[in-house]
Protein backbone atom coordinates (compact mmCIF):
# COMPACT_ATOMS: atom_id res chain seq x y z
CA UNK A 1 0.00 0.00 0.00
CA UNK A 2 1.26 3.56 -1.43
CA UNK A 3 1.84 6.06 1.65
CA UNK A 4 -1.17 8.31 0.08
CA UNK A 5 -3.58 5.72 -0.06
CA UNK A 6 -2.50 4.60 3.75
CA UNK A 7 -2.88 8.25 4.70
CA UNK A 8 -6.59 8.06 3.21
CA UNK A 9 -7.71 4.81 5.13
CA UNK A 10 -5.85 6.85 8.67
CA UNK A 11 -7.60 10.04 7.89
CA UNK A 12 -11.10 8.37 8.21
CA UNK A 13 -14.13 9.80 10.36
CA UNK A 14 -13.25 8.35 13.67
CA UNK A 15 -9.76 10.41 13.40
CA UNK A 16 -11.47 13.62 12.24
CA UNK A 17 -14.19 13.26 15.64
CA UNK A 18 -11.05 12.32 17.46
CA UNK A 19 -9.05 15.36 16.25
CA UNK A 20 -12.14 18.06 16.75
CA UNK A 21 -12.00 16.61 20.37
CA UNK A 22 -8.66 17.32 20.90
CA UNK A 23 -9.01 20.65 19.52
CA UNK A 24 -11.60 21.55 21.98
CA UNK A 25 -10.27 20.18 25.12
CA UNK A 26 -6.87 22.13 24.32
CA UNK A 27 -9.17 25.14 23.20
CA UNK A 28 -10.91 25.34 26.30
CA UNK A 29 -8.56 23.61 28.83
CA UNK A 30 -5.52 26.12 28.37
CA UNK A 31 -6.20 28.68 25.70
CA UNK A 32 -8.37 31.04 27.81
CA UNK A 33 -5.36 30.92 30.46
CA UNK A 34 -3.69 32.63 27.51
CA UNK A 35 -6.20 35.96 28.06
CA UNK A 36 -5.80 35.98 31.68
CA UNK A 37 -2.29 36.20 30.95
CA UNK A 38 -1.92 38.60 28.83
CA UNK A 39 -4.26 40.49 31.24
CA UNK A 40 -1.67 40.64 33.84
CA UNK A 41 1.38 41.37 31.33
CA UNK A 42 -0.21 43.95 29.72
CA UNK A 43 -0.32 42.73 26.29
CA UNK A 44 -2.16 44.50 23.46
CA UNK A 45 -4.64 42.53 21.26
CA UNK A 46 -2.29 42.25 18.13
CA UNK A 47 0.48 40.55 20.70
CA UNK A 48 -2.19 38.50 22.36
CA UNK A 49 -3.47 37.58 18.47
CA UNK A 50 -0.10 36.80 17.50
CA UNK A 51 0.55 34.38 20.66
CA UNK A 52 -2.62 32.67 19.74
CA UNK A 53 -1.63 33.02 16.16
CA UNK A 54 1.95 31.10 17.20
CA UNK A 55 0.90 28.11 19.76
CA UNK A 56 -1.76 27.01 17.62
CA UNK A 57 -0.13 26.88 14.43
CA UNK A 58 3.20 25.90 15.99
CA UNK A 59 1.62 23.09 17.66
CA UNK A 60 -0.89 21.92 14.45
CA UNK A 61 2.43 21.39 12.07
CA UNK A 62 4.56 19.53 15.16
CA UNK A 63 1.19 17.25 14.88
CA UNK A 64 0.90 16.69 11.17
CA UNK A 65 4.84 16.48 11.23
CA UNK A 66 5.37 14.11 13.88
CA UNK A 67 2.51 11.56 13.48
CA UNK A 68 3.12 11.31 9.52
CA UNK A 69 6.73 10.54 9.59
CA UNK A 70 6.54 7.97 12.64
CA UNK A 71 3.14 6.92 11.39
CA UNK A 72 2.15 7.02 14.85
CA UNK A 73 -0.77 9.32 17.04
CA UNK A 74 2.19 12.13 18.27
CA UNK A 75 0.07 14.75 19.99
CA UNK A 76 1.81 17.84 20.72
CA UNK A 77 0.48 20.92 22.19
CA UNK A 78 1.55 24.36 23.73
CA UNK A 79 3.14 24.38 27.25
CA UNK A 80 -0.26 24.22 30.07
CA UNK A 81 1.82 24.54 32.80
CA UNK A 82 4.11 27.51 31.51
CA UNK A 83 0.82 29.42 31.05
CA UNK A 84 0.23 29.29 34.40
CA UNK A 85 4.19 30.18 35.28
CA UNK A 86 3.90 33.11 32.88
CA UNK A 87 0.75 33.63 34.96
CA UNK A 88 2.61 34.76 38.28
CA UNK A 89 5.80 35.62 36.58
CA UNK A 90 5.38 37.28 32.85
CA UNK A 91 4.62 40.69 33.97
CA UNK A 92 8.07 40.91 35.74
CA UNK A 93 9.96 40.72 32.44
CA UNK A 94 9.89 42.25 29.37
CA UNK A 95 8.74 40.84 26.25
CA UNK A 96 12.09 40.42 24.98
CA UNK A 97 13.50 38.92 28.13
CA UNK A 98 10.24 36.52 27.96
CA UNK A 99 11.29 35.37 24.11
CA UNK A 100 15.46 35.09 25.25
CA UNK A 101 13.96 32.43 27.89
CA UNK A 102 11.64 30.92 25.62
CA UNK A 103 14.55 30.08 23.28
CA UNK A 104 16.89 29.27 25.84
CA UNK A 105 14.17 26.90 26.87
CA UNK A 106 13.60 25.46 23.33
CA UNK A 107 17.56 25.02 22.71
CA UNK A 108 17.60 22.97 26.13
CA UNK A 109 14.83 20.91 25.07
CA UNK A 110 15.80 19.66 21.86
CA UNK A 111 19.70 19.66 23.17
CA UNK A 112 18.52 17.07 26.03
CA UNK A 113 16.69 14.79 23.27
CA UNK A 114 19.26 14.92 20.53
CA UNK A 115 21.78 13.95 23.89
CA UNK A 116 19.89 11.36 25.33
CA UNK A 117 20.11 13.24 28.60
CA UNK A 118 16.36 13.88 29.06
CA UNK A 119 15.79 10.50 31.48
CA UNK A 120 19.16 11.77 33.13
CA UNK A 121 17.53 15.17 33.67
CA UNK A 122 14.19 13.88 34.78
CA UNK A 123 15.79 12.16 37.92
CA UNK A 124 17.17 14.95 39.14
CA UNK A 125 13.66 16.92 39.82
CA UNK A 126 11.59 14.51 41.71
CA UNK A 127 8.36 13.99 40.09
CA UNK A 128 6.46 14.61 42.98
CA UNK A 129 8.19 18.20 43.71
CA UNK A 130 7.57 19.06 40.19
CA UNK A 131 4.04 17.81 40.47
CA UNK A 132 4.01 19.98 43.90
CA UNK A 133 5.09 22.90 42.02
CA UNK A 134 2.48 22.98 38.82
CA UNK A 135 -0.41 22.27 41.80
CA UNK A 136 1.06 25.58 43.59
CA UNK A 137 0.60 27.66 40.12
CA UNK A 138 -2.74 26.08 39.70
CA UNK A 139 -4.33 26.74 42.93
CA UNK A 140 -5.34 30.13 42.20
CA UNK A 141 -7.64 29.12 38.98
CA UNK A 142 -9.59 25.99 41.36
CA UNK A 143 -9.97 29.18 43.73
CA UNK A 144 -11.07 31.47 41.13
CA UNK A 145 -14.15 29.40 40.56
CA UNK A 146 -15.64 30.64 43.60
CA UNK A 147 -14.83 34.02 43.33
CA UNK A 148 -16.06 34.13 39.87
CA UNK A 149 -19.28 32.28 41.68
CA UNK A 150 -19.82 35.53 44.36
CA UNK A 151 -19.37 38.14 41.11
CA UNK A 152 -21.97 36.17 38.82
CA UNK A 153 -23.79 33.57 40.51
CA UNK A 154 -26.43 32.65 37.79
CA UNK A 155 -23.45 32.32 35.39
CA UNK A 156 -21.34 30.75 36.89
CA UNK A 157 -23.65 28.37 38.82
CA UNK A 158 -24.91 27.14 35.47
CA UNK A 159 -21.47 26.47 34.21
CA UNK A 160 -20.39 24.28 37.71
CA UNK A 161 -23.84 22.61 37.14
CA UNK A 162 -23.33 22.32 33.42
CA UNK A 163 -19.71 20.63 34.66
CA UNK A 164 -20.93 18.22 36.99
CA UNK A 165 -23.47 16.85 34.73
CA UNK A 166 -21.66 16.72 31.80
CA UNK A 167 -18.38 14.75 33.69
CA UNK A 168 -20.97 12.08 34.17
CA UNK A 169 -22.79 11.52 30.37
CA UNK A 170 -19.64 13.13 27.87
CA UNK A 171 -16.00 12.58 27.25
CA UNK A 172 -16.01 16.37 26.85
CA UNK A 173 -17.25 17.87 29.99
CA UNK A 174 -15.47 20.91 28.92
CA UNK A 175 -17.50 21.71 25.85
CA UNK A 176 -20.45 21.47 27.14
CA UNK A 177 -19.62 23.70 30.04
CA UNK A 178 -18.34 26.32 27.17
CA UNK A 179 -21.65 25.97 25.12
CA UNK A 180 -23.52 26.59 28.71
CA UNK A 181 -21.93 29.39 29.82
CA UNK A 182 -22.14 31.33 26.53
CA UNK A 183 -25.66 30.69 26.09
CA UNK A 184 -26.50 32.01 29.65
CA UNK A 185 -24.28 34.92 28.86
CA UNK A 186 -26.16 35.63 25.71
CA UNK A 187 -29.04 35.38 27.91
CA UNK A 188 -28.22 37.29 30.29
CA UNK A 189 -26.78 40.37 27.63
CA UNK A 190 -23.56 39.96 29.23
CA UNK A 191 -21.95 38.13 25.91
CA UNK A 192 -21.99 41.00 22.83
CA UNK A 193 -21.05 39.50 19.66
CA UNK A 194 -22.08 42.47 17.56
CA UNK A 195 -18.91 43.48 14.81
CA UNK A 196 -17.40 40.15 15.29
CA UNK A 197 -15.60 39.36 12.06
CA UNK A 198 -13.17 36.75 10.37
CA UNK A 199 -9.70 38.41 10.50
CA UNK A 200 -6.58 36.88 9.98
CA UNK A 201 -4.21 37.58 12.74
CA UNK A 202 -0.80 39.42 12.50
CA UNK A 203 2.52 38.41 13.38
CA UNK A 204 4.44 40.76 15.75
CA UNK A 205 7.93 40.15 16.19
CA UNK A 206 10.03 40.51 19.52
CA UNK A 207 13.67 40.57 19.27
CA UNK A 208 15.09 37.99 22.28
CA UNK A 209 17.03 39.85 24.74
CA UNK A 210 18.90 36.87 26.65
CA UNK A 211 18.88 38.39 30.42
CA UNK A 212 20.35 35.89 32.90
CA UNK A 213 17.31 36.81 35.34
CA UNK A 214 15.03 35.73 32.83
CA UNK A 215 16.36 32.32 32.02
CA UNK A 216 16.75 32.03 36.18
CA UNK A 217 13.62 33.02 37.42
CA UNK A 218 11.46 32.47 34.05
CA UNK A 219 13.31 30.10 31.75
CA UNK A 220 13.72 27.06 34.43
CA UNK A 221 10.84 26.67 35.58
CA UNK A 222 9.49 26.39 32.51
CA UNK A 223 11.76 23.70 31.27
CA UNK A 224 11.27 22.24 34.18
CA UNK A 225 7.41 21.98 34.17
CA UNK A 226 7.69 21.36 30.11
CA UNK A 227 10.11 18.06 31.10
CA UNK A 228 8.23 16.68 34.39
CA UNK A 229 4.43 17.33 33.59
CA UNK A 230 3.83 17.17 29.85
CA UNK A 231 6.91 15.46 27.80
CA UNK A 232 7.02 12.80 30.62
CA UNK A 233 3.96 12.11 30.77
CA UNK A 234 3.02 12.40 27.02
CA UNK A 235 5.51 9.99 26.38
CA UNK A 236 4.19 7.87 29.13
CA UNK A 237 0.31 7.83 27.65
CA UNK A 238 1.86 6.50 24.33
CA UNK A 239 4.19 3.77 25.95
CA UNK A 240 0.41 2.25 27.61
CA UNK A 241 -1.08 1.96 24.39
CA UNK A 242 1.12 -0.13 23.20
CA UNK A 243 3.32 2.32 21.39
CA UNK A 244 7.12 3.28 21.25
CA UNK A 245 7.77 6.98 21.15
CA UNK A 246 9.71 8.50 19.57
CA UNK A 247 11.59 9.94 22.63
CA UNK A 248 14.55 11.84 20.42
CA UNK A 249 12.39 12.87 17.40
CA UNK A 250 9.60 14.53 19.16
CA UNK A 251 12.01 16.48 21.62
CA UNK A 252 14.46 17.84 18.89
CA UNK A 253 11.47 18.64 16.46
CA UNK A 254 9.59 20.13 19.97
CA UNK A 255 12.63 22.44 20.83
CA UNK A 256 13.17 23.77 17.13
CA UNK A 257 9.99 24.96 16.52
CA UNK A 258 9.58 26.33 19.79
CA UNK A 259 13.00 27.89 19.05
CA UNK A 260 10.98 29.50 15.76
CA UNK A 261 7.84 30.31 17.28
CA UNK A 262 9.54 32.10 20.06
CA UNK A 263 9.83 35.52 18.47
CA UNK A 264 6.05 35.70 17.59
CA UNK A 265 5.32 35.26 21.57
CA UNK A 266 4.96 31.45 21.54
CA UNK A 267 5.45 30.36 24.87
CA UNK A 268 6.73 26.49 23.83
CA UNK A 269 5.64 23.00 22.83
CA UNK A 270 5.40 19.57 24.80
CA UNK A 271 3.92 16.63 24.42
CA UNK A 272 0.55 16.57 24.90
CA UNK A 273 -1.02 14.15 27.56
CA UNK A 274 -4.34 14.60 28.44
CA UNK A 275 -5.13 15.15 24.60
CA UNK A 276 -2.90 12.50 23.44
CA UNK A 277 -4.93 9.93 25.35
CA UNK A 278 -7.50 10.81 23.13
CA UNK A 279 -5.41 9.97 19.78
CA UNK A 280 -4.09 7.55 20.71
CA UNK A 281 -7.12 5.49 21.94
CA UNK A 282 -9.25 2.87 20.07
CA UNK A 283 -12.02 5.71 19.76
CA UNK A 284 -9.30 7.41 17.17
CA UNK A 285 -9.16 4.38 14.54
CA UNK A 286 -9.45 1.04 14.73
CA UNK A 287 -6.94 0.16 13.24
CA UNK A 288 -3.87 0.53 15.44
CA UNK A 289 -1.42 1.10 13.10
CA UNK A 290 -3.45 3.64 11.33
CA UNK A 291 -4.39 5.54 14.61
CA UNK A 292 -1.54 8.55 13.60
CA UNK A 293 -4.37 10.04 11.47
CA UNK A 294 -5.90 11.45 14.34
CA UNK A 295 -2.60 13.61 14.87
CA UNK A 296 -2.94 14.85 11.09
CA UNK A 297 -6.56 15.38 11.57
CA UNK A 298 -6.20 17.30 14.84
CA UNK A 299 -3.04 19.49 13.35
CA UNK A 300 -5.17 20.64 10.41
CA UNK A 301 -7.98 21.49 12.48
CA UNK A 302 -5.69 23.59 14.84
CA UNK A 303 -3.86 25.10 11.87
CA UNK A 304 -7.11 26.24 10.47
CA UNK A 305 -8.32 28.14 13.25
CA UNK A 306 -4.81 29.20 14.20
CA UNK A 307 -4.55 31.43 11.24
CA UNK A 308 -7.91 33.35 12.49
CA UNK A 309 -6.52 33.69 15.94
CA UNK A 310 -7.60 37.91 16.16
CA UNK A 311 -11.16 36.75 16.06
CA UNK A 312 -10.56 34.27 18.41
CA UNK A 313 -8.86 36.42 20.44
CA UNK A 314 -11.85 39.29 20.24
CA UNK A 315 -14.17 36.10 20.54
CA UNK A 316 -12.70 35.71 23.88
CA UNK A 317 -12.39 39.08 24.85
CA UNK A 318 -16.42 39.78 24.22
CA UNK A 319 -16.40 37.04 26.97
CA UNK A 320 -17.13 37.92 30.27
CA UNK A 321 -14.16 37.68 32.99
CA UNK A 322 -16.09 35.70 35.32
CA UNK A 323 -16.95 33.00 32.89
CA UNK A 324 -13.32 33.18 31.57
CA UNK A 325 -12.57 32.43 35.04
CA UNK A 326 -14.93 30.04 36.12
CA UNK A 327 -13.74 28.39 32.65
CA UNK A 328 -10.29 28.63 33.29
CA UNK A 329 -10.72 27.04 37.30
CA UNK A 330 -13.31 24.16 35.71
CA UNK A 331 -10.89 23.30 32.56
CA UNK A 332 -7.84 22.63 35.35
CA UNK A 333 -10.13 21.45 38.41
CA UNK A 334 -8.96 17.70 37.28
CA UNK A 335 -5.38 18.78 36.64
CA UNK A 336 -4.97 20.04 40.00
CA UNK A 337 -6.65 16.95 41.68
CA UNK A 338 -3.78 15.06 39.93
CA UNK A 339 -0.92 17.31 40.90
CA UNK A 340 -1.78 16.58 44.41
CA UNK A 341 -2.36 13.74 44.16
CA UNK A 342 1.03 12.78 42.34
CA UNK A 343 2.81 15.05 44.84
CA UNK A 344 1.13 13.72 48.35
CA UNK A 345 0.90 9.77 47.53
CA UNK A 346 4.45 8.78 48.31
CA UNK A 347 4.83 9.20 52.35
CA UNK A 348 7.88 9.10 51.75
CA UNK A 349 8.22 12.82 49.90
CA UNK A 350 5.38 14.69 51.34
CA UNK A 351 7.72 17.35 53.12
CA UNK A 352 9.69 18.47 49.92
CA UNK A 353 6.17 18.06 48.16
CA UNK A 354 4.67 20.43 50.71
CA UNK A 355 7.73 23.15 50.71
CA UNK A 356 7.14 23.14 47.04
CA UNK A 357 3.46 23.65 47.18
CA UNK A 358 3.47 26.61 49.82
CA UNK A 359 5.91 28.17 48.23
CA UNK A 360 4.97 28.34 44.73
CA UNK A 361 1.29 29.53 45.98
CA UNK A 362 2.57 32.26 48.06
CA UNK A 363 3.53 34.04 44.71
CA UNK A 364 6.03 35.74 46.28
CA UNK A 365 9.48 36.70 43.76
CA UNK A 366 11.97 36.60 45.94
CA UNK A 367 15.20 38.79 44.29
CA UNK A 368 12.97 39.28 41.32
CA UNK A 369 12.60 35.49 40.58
CA UNK A 370 9.04 34.18 40.19
CA UNK A 371 7.60 31.84 43.28
CA UNK A 372 7.55 28.56 40.59
CA UNK A 373 11.36 28.75 40.53
CA UNK A 374 11.69 29.25 44.46
CA UNK A 375 9.30 26.41 44.90
CA UNK A 376 11.20 24.10 42.78
CA UNK A 377 14.28 25.30 44.49
CA UNK A 378 12.65 24.67 48.16
CA UNK A 379 11.66 21.15 47.13
CA UNK A 380 14.54 19.97 45.30
CA UNK A 381 16.72 21.17 48.34
CA UNK A 382 14.61 19.66 51.45
CA UNK A 383 14.06 16.47 49.21
CA UNK A 384 17.71 15.77 48.94
CA UNK A 385 18.56 17.39 52.47
CA UNK A 386 16.09 15.50 54.33
CA UNK A 387 14.04 13.07 52.06
CA UNK A 388 16.62 11.38 49.80
CA UNK A 389 19.04 10.31 53.28
CA UNK A 390 15.87 8.78 55.16
CA UNK A 391 15.08 6.80 51.65
CA UNK A 392 18.45 5.35 51.53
Amino acid sequence: MNRIAELRQALILPAWLAGILIVIVGFTGSLVLTFDVAEKAHLSSQQLGSWVLAITVGSGLLMIGLSFCYKLPVITAWSTPGLAVLASSLAHYSLSEAVGAYIFVGLAIAFLGATGLFERVMKLVPQSVAMAVLGGVLLKYGLGIFSALNLEPALVGVMILAFLIAKRISRVPMAWTLLAGFLIAIVLGKFQVAGLKLEFAQPVLIAPLFSIRAIVGLGLPLLALALASQNAPGLAVMRANGYEPPVKGALVSTGIVSVIFAPLLGHGFTLAAITAAIGNSESAHPNKDLRYGAGIAAGIIKIALGLFGTTIVALFLAVPKPLVAGMAGLALAGTIQGCLVGAFQDTKTRDSSIFALLVTAAEVPFFGLGSAFWGLVAGVVVHYALENRRTA
